[in-house]
C-alpha cells in the first residue's frame, strides 16, 4: 500500500480533509459516493461507482451492439476502458467526458484514447450522467454514420438506467 506522508486530524464531527492534490490525483469530486471498507485496522475508502457495480451486465449489452456494428465501443469507468486492462485514458479525453457534454468528430482518422489505444475512425464520446452525477463514458469509433453511433449511444444509455429504477 503506497503512503502519501500526508498526516490529517478528525474533527469533532468524525471529518478529514482530503488535500486537493490527492483529490485531483483521484480525481474525487465534490458529491462523489465512496464506499467505507474495514480491512483489519484499516478503514479503506473507495470511489463507488454504480456502473463498477453492473459492469458485467453492461458489457454485455455493449457487445450485443459490437456483435451487429462495426462499430468499437468502449466503456469508460473512472477513466479507464472497462476490459483492455483497464488502461487510462488520455487526460484531454477525460477533460471532454467531464464537460458532460456530447463530442463528436466526422473527420475519419486516428484517435489517441490512452498511450496505448489508438482507434481509426470517427469519434462519439458520450458522457453518461445520471440524477446529474457523471458516472462513465461511452466512446464509439465509427467507420460508418456518426449519427448511427449516436442513436446506439442513447440507446445503451437508456438501458444502463434500466439498472438504476
Amino acid at each position: 500500500m503506497n503512503t502519501s506522508g500526508i498526516i490529517r486530524k478528525i474533527d469533532e464531527l468524525g471529518r478529514i480533509v482530503l488535500p486537493k492534490e490527492l483529490r485531483r490525483h483521484l480525481n474525487i469530486n465534490p458529491g462523489d459516493d465512496f464506499q467505507i471498507l474495514l480491512s483489519e485496522d484499516k478503514i479503506i475508502l473507495e470511489k463507488y461507482s454504480y456502473l463498477k457495480s453492473n459492469e458485467k451486465d453492461i458489457v454485455k449489452v455493449i457487445n450485443g451492439f459490437i456483435e451487429t456494428s462495426n462499430d468499437k465501443i468502449l466503456l469508460i469507468i473512472n477513466n479507464e476502458i472497462v476490459n483492455r486492462n483497464n488502461d487510462k485514458i488520455l487526460p484531454e479525453i477525460i477533460q471532454i467526458i467531464n464537460k458532460r457534454e456530447i463530442y463528436r468528430n466526422n473527420e475519419i482518422k486516428n484517435y489517441k484514447i490512452t498511450n496505448s489505444v489508438i482507434e481509426n475512425g470517427r469519434i462519439l464520446i458520450y458522457p453518461l450522467v445520471l440524477n446529474s452525477d457523471l458516472y462513465g463514458a461511452l466512446i464509439i469509433v465509427s467507420i460508418d454514420n456518426i449519427e448511427k453511433a449516436l442513436e446506439i449511444a442513447k440507446t445503451i444509455d437508456n438501458i444502463i438506467r434500466q439498472f438504476y429504477k
